[in-house]
């Protein structure tokens, strides 16, 4: 995959540091997370790793504003989440496991769609479809894409218009090695450019060195801090 420029886009409205205090969220009678405390800085990249089940998948989910805590605060740049206007609410992006990519769309109509969502110019997508390597693929209609074109796809989408809370849900699934790598400079440009990055992975390994904190969950709950370099 050649290398491109990194597509710039202003940012949106700051919306770390996100503060967690006191987190947990039910499903029936189950804790999926149980008094989480965390606070995630801007301009960084913060680690979440855990074995299946221990609450990842949910705490990007409610970071991005799709659940609500049943216990405990969420706040933005010190606003309650309730509180948030539009434009900061824009401001999150979330990748999650499944693309969630229109089928009958083709990529580019899908990331023209997620462009009119966030006001952007339609000449916005353009560099995202250049930095994914998604030219070939652009005008398929997503249902006919390999898994990983489709993953690009959904990444490129997801870096769309600079948010600046970014939460990804294992982003490494179905890329191949270089997909791997535009993926490391597309957050290490995020983070550079101020964005709080969340990143949910079996796999932290080819993130540490961008990684200023690694938080392990186990059975929805925070187990002891990780600063970087300590994973192993």
């Amino acid at each position: 995959m050649d290398r491109v420029a990194h597509p710039v886009s202003a940012p949106c409205p700051a919306l770390a540091p996100v503060e967690l205090v006191g987190v947990g969220r039910l499903f029936g009678p189950v804790a999926a997370l149980a008094a989480i405390d965390l606070h995630l800085e801007a301009a960084a990249l913060t680690l979440v790793v855990g074995p299946n089940g221990a609450g990842k998948s949910t705490l990007l989910r409610l970071l991005a504003g799709l659940l609500r805590p049943s216990t405990g605060t969420v706040r933005y740049a010190g606003r309650p989440a309730e509180r948030l206007g539009d434009a900061r609410r824009a401001g999150r992006a979330f990748l999650a496991h499944r693309t969630q990519l229109y089928g009958d769309l083709t990529v580019r109509e899908n990331l023209a769609l997620a462009a009119a969502l966030r006001q952007l110019p339609p000449a916005a997508l353009e560099p995202w479809l250049e930095r994914f390597d998604l030219r070939a693929a652009a005008d398929r209609p997503a249902r006919v894409c390999s898994r990983g074109q489709a993953q690009r796809a959904a990444l490129a989408r997801t870096f769309l218009g600079a948010p600046s809370l970014v939460l990804l849900d294992e982003p490494t699934a179905a890329l191949d090695a270089a997909g791997a790598v535009v993926l490391h400079e597309v957050v290490a440009a995020a983070v550079g450019r101020g964005a709080a990055v969340v990143l949910a992975t079996h796999e932290p390994q080819p993130f540490a060195d961008l990684a200023g904190r690694t938080v392990a969950l186990a059975a929805g709950r925070l187990v002891p801090d990780r600063e970087a370099g300590g994973l192993r």
